[in-house]
């Protein structure tokens, strides 16, 4: 009987959330990789909770060669902190009970950093039943807690969990970071793991394609004489998003005209956007619903130029798995982040873009003046963004090198 290569993840189709995106193509990914080799592939995952929660979902099924395991769980609403730590304490729960009863010796297991307490159940049962722990690191824990607001570095809080998460570190077969600042804030905490930590990216998805004007559903949203700069994503607490509308604010004062800022997305930090464009009477800034994957990649064709931004010190604590998106259809990218950051060393590796410091609305807004006065050079630009994303950033390139990793003896 062949070992089994375990994905744990608490989102999973049919949620459509990022992670249960990503998570679904690994998994789907590393059965066609492993067709007619060692290994089965199996998910054990939660019930939707996300963007398809109160939809049933069977508990077991077979889907593209992988095999479901849905646990029970509560599923109320994310948004709300305390019924949220329920539904993590339930997943816990349930989890810890499948995993003890369906891993094996030899087995290989590959868990996402959230919810956090998630990869250390796994890890304890995997050490019980004699598998493998491949720490996948989407959100480095306690350093993401701290430019939100959660805690302070060097608090107690933040000592306990960054003397957990160094023992977490430890005790793993292999470690997965998305970004090159990830890994390096990894070894941070532990030097001595050099040889144990890999980078694989994330990608885009291959239907993500430059859509035509004359095609583009969304096109009537700005006018052929506007350069449209887009945000679309999460609109969360790390995403810096005041800095967008303070740099239109500078603008708007100016009297420049011919920018549109399309703001797209959902977080809770869509409300407090609007209420300053509201509050400002910002006129070049659209603020619109999020849309289906479908439509992304008519969305982001829209746009001349796309904007992700960060707050400041968020550099080797989350990378935008949505850049490579962006890339692949066809888009420059403006980054507001650290020069270290992953996201800005994509940029400059293949002159991709441009980056911004976060906190500076002046300086964004001068760069927003510069790319108006030369924007026939875009597309250049728009092609190399294109290349980018189909020959370096393609899923093919990260599930084998999943499938390397995890299938090493």
């Amino acid at each position: 009987m062949p070992n089994t290569i375990w994905i744990v993840s608490e989102l999973f189709a049919p949620d459509d959330a990022a992670t249960a995106h990503l998570m679904t193509q690994i998994a789907e990914g590393l059965a066609v990789e492993s067709e007619g080799n060692q290994y089965s592939i199996s998910v054990i995952c939660a019930q939707p909770t996300y963007t398809s929660r109160g939809q049933k979902a069977l508990r077991r099924e077979l889907v593209n060669g992988v095999h479901i395991n849905r646990c029970w769980s509560t599923t109320f609403s994310k948004d709300r902190l305390m019924l949220r730590a329920v539904n993590v304490v339930t997943i816990m729960m349930t989890f810890f009970i499948k995993m003890l009863f369906r891993f094996r010796r030899g087995d290989r297991v590959l868990v996402v950093t959230n919810p956090p307490p998630l990869p250390f159940v796994a890890t304890l049962a995997a050490k019980l039943r004699g598998a493998r722990t491949y720490l996948l690191i989407h959100d480095i824990y306690p350093d993401v807690l701290v430019p939100i607001g959660f805690t302070q570095s060097g608090s107690l809080p933040y000592r306990v969990i960054d003397f957990a998460t160094r023992r977490l570190y430890q005790s793993v077969t292999q470690i997965i970071t998305i970004g090159r600042d990830m890994k390096k804030l990894v070894l941070q905490k532990n030097p001595n793991l050099k040889s144990k930590v890999s980078v694989i990216t994330n990608w885009a998805d291959e239907q993500m394609c430059p859509v035509p004007k004359e095609d583009n559903k969304f096109q009537n949203q700005a006018n052929d004489n506007e350069l449209v700069i887009q945000y679309s994503g999460n609109m969360g607490r790390t995403h810096g998003l005041n800095i967008i509308a303070k740099a239109a604010t500078i603008l708007e004062q100016k009297g420049v005209s011919g920018i549109r800022w399309m703001m797209c997305g959902w977080g809770s930090g869509k409300k407090n956007l609007k209420q300053i464009c509201t509050e400002k009477n910002l006129q070049s800034v659209t603020i619109l619903d999020p849309v289906p994957r479908e439509d992304l990649a008519a969305l982001i064709s829209t746009a001349d130029i796309s904007i992700i931004s960060f707050i400041p010190e968020m550099s080797g604590i989350s990378v935008p798995s949505r850049m490579y998106n962006i890339l692949s259809a066809g888009c420059p990218i403006i980054g507001i982040t650290e020069p270290d950051s992953e996201l800005a060393q994509t940029i400059f590796d293949d002159d991709l873009g441009w980056v911004s410091p976060p906190g500076k609305p002046e300086l964004l807004a001068d760069l927003v003046i510069q790319l108006y006065k030369y924007r026939a050079e875009l597309a250049d630009y728009r092609q190399r963004c294109r290349n980018a994303a189909t020959t370096r950033y393609t899923k093919t390139n990260s599930i084998r090198a999943y499938y390397a990793l995890l299938s090493e003896v």
